[in-house]
């Protein structure tokens, strides 16, 4: 049995998919069927109910896959008493929040490539709260997420960079006081349950001025193309205003005082994630700094 087989099991668990598995270990189709195939007459047990479509996994199919991952792991720990301690060995599987993967997760894989040639990645985005839950879980290895305290709870969390969270206006309403704003136009807050929302909601909660309106979106860039188009007002990442909406809205510190969001690198507080937490940190420190603009 070889473990790269059990490797594809557990993305084939994680996705779902036998497609997206097969892009996420960067192979064919045809080759990650062959090996669950394979897998299975060694195992002799059938893993994959295929009368679904997708295949769905069978009650063993469960059960192995959770024994696999137990397997993937100690072959890792085996790998890392073989390295030096400042190596990056092994398959790593990390999650990047929405708003940091669109500019930084190429600029991190480019220079963890370069800087730990013997380690593999595949990478998965969404919402902190759903990364950090994956990494709680072991379905990630480790994620980069915006850092709550509810989510990252349990976790290792390594504050990487800090962004500026701007109020961003129609360019006919530049100058107005948040107050005046709130009387006079829609707020569009992203997603209340997101890391960015909840660091948002608590902003607003503590100027004690709730906008006459507020609606909900899921999308900073359409918060931004409403916000240009004087449909309202938001608050957002700096970074993420510069990449959608710089030329047409205008952006400002928070008043009365410029708030932040902390970018963070979390992952599980067991021994096995301590053999390469430091290593896997540096190389986030370095290229998401460097990307960002932050010291590295």
């Amino acid at each position: 049995m070889r473990t790269a087989f059990l490797e594809s099991l557990l993305a084939v668990h994680r996705f779902g998919s036998f497609s997206t598995a097969a892009q996420s270990r960067n192979m064919t189709l045809s080759a990650l069927s062959m090996q669950m195939k394979a897998l299975e007459e060694d195992l002799g047990v059938a893993l994959f109910d295929r009368t679904f479509r997708p295949p769905k996994l069978t009650p063993i199919g469960e059960t192995i896959a959770a024994e696999a991952r137990e397997v993937v792991r100690a072959e890792a720990r085996l790998r890392s008493h073989c390295a030096s301690d400042e190596a990056l060995t092994g398959h790593f599987h990390i999650g990047f929040v929405n708003s940091v993967a669109a500019r930084a997760l190429s600029a991190f894989l480019k220079h963890a490539v370069a800087a730990a040639p013997s380690a593999r990645f595949s990478f998965e985005t969404g919402l902190s709260e759903v990364l950090c839950e994956a990494v709680r879980t072991g379905r990630l290895d480790a994620a980069v997420v915006t850092e709550i305290a509810e989510a990252t709870a349990g976790l290792a969390s390594h504050p990487l960079f800090e962004e500026e969270m701007v109020l961003i206006v129609p360019r006919d309403f530049a100058g107005h006081e948040h107050s005046a704003l709130g009387a006079q136009l829609p707020f569009f807050h992203f997603m209340p349950q997101s890391g960015i929302g909840r660091l948002i909601a608590r902003f607003l909660d503590r100027l004690k001025a709730a906008p006459r309106q507020t609606i909900y979106l899921d999308n900073i860039e359409a918060i931004t193309n409403c916000v240009g188009n004087g449909l309202g007002y938001s608050i957002l990442p700096k970074g993420e205003v510069e990449r959608y909406g710089a030329a047409r809205v205008e952006a400002f510190s928070c008043a009365p005082q410029p708030f932040f969001r902390t970018i963070s690198l979390v992952t599980r507080t067991d021994p096995l994630s301590s053999i390469w937490r430091d290593p896997m940190l540096a190389v986030a420190r370095s290229s998401l700094g460097r990307k960002l603009g932050q010291p590295a």
